[in-house]
């Protein structure tokens, strides 16, 4: 197992030499060529805008490996340890559907259907947790550090739309 001390230079690392596995306690383990890291962490650098590239791998120290630019020359078996990975990283259910929502004293709740199953969400200063990505799209995070996606604002009812700041 490397130390922080024998890390490689910081940069872009080849896909092709990278190996991923989980280890007994289910921790992700990296080989990178001859090197070996156990507890890694992985973070998107673009999570909205290039979900599938610039991706960080992490020693445990928190020290950075390096990036994977491109996932499609890693292996496959890796590419699954990663996709699961990444799917746990930044689970983000889609909102689709609106039921009750209601505004009182500056925070709004809602019963929402997600691609995750039915939530009853709040959101404390829809100005700061409400994202518009696009004009279309826009992220929600709830006063519980969830986050959620809106995939087309124009679907959404017009009251809905202004509960929401939209």
């Amino acid at each position: 197992m490397s130390d922080s001390n024998s890390l490689p230079d910081v940069g872009l690392l080849d896909a092709k030499s990278i190996r991923m596995e989980r280890n007994e306690a289910r921790t992700l383990t990296v080989h990178v060529g001859e090197e070996r890291y156990e507890d890694v962490t992985i973070r998107r650098a673009f999570p909205l805008e290039m979900a599938d590239a610039f991706i960080g791998l992490f020693a445990a120290d928190g020290e950075e490996i390096g990036i994977i630019e491109d996932l499609t020359t890693i292996e496959a078996d890796s590419r699954r340890v990663l996709d699961d990975e990444l799917q746990r990283t930044y689970f983000l259910p889609v909102i689709t559907e609106f039921g009750d929502i209601g505004e009182e004293f500056g925070v709004v709740h809602a019963d929402v259907q997600t691609s995750s199953g039915p939530r009853h969400i709040e959101i404390r200063g829809i100005r700061s947790n409400i994202r518009l990505l696009s004009r279309q799209r826009a992220l929600i995070e709830d006063t519980d550090g969830n986050r959620y996606e809106l995939r087309d604002l124009r679907q959404l009812p017009k009251l809905t739309r202004e509960i929401l700041g939209l």
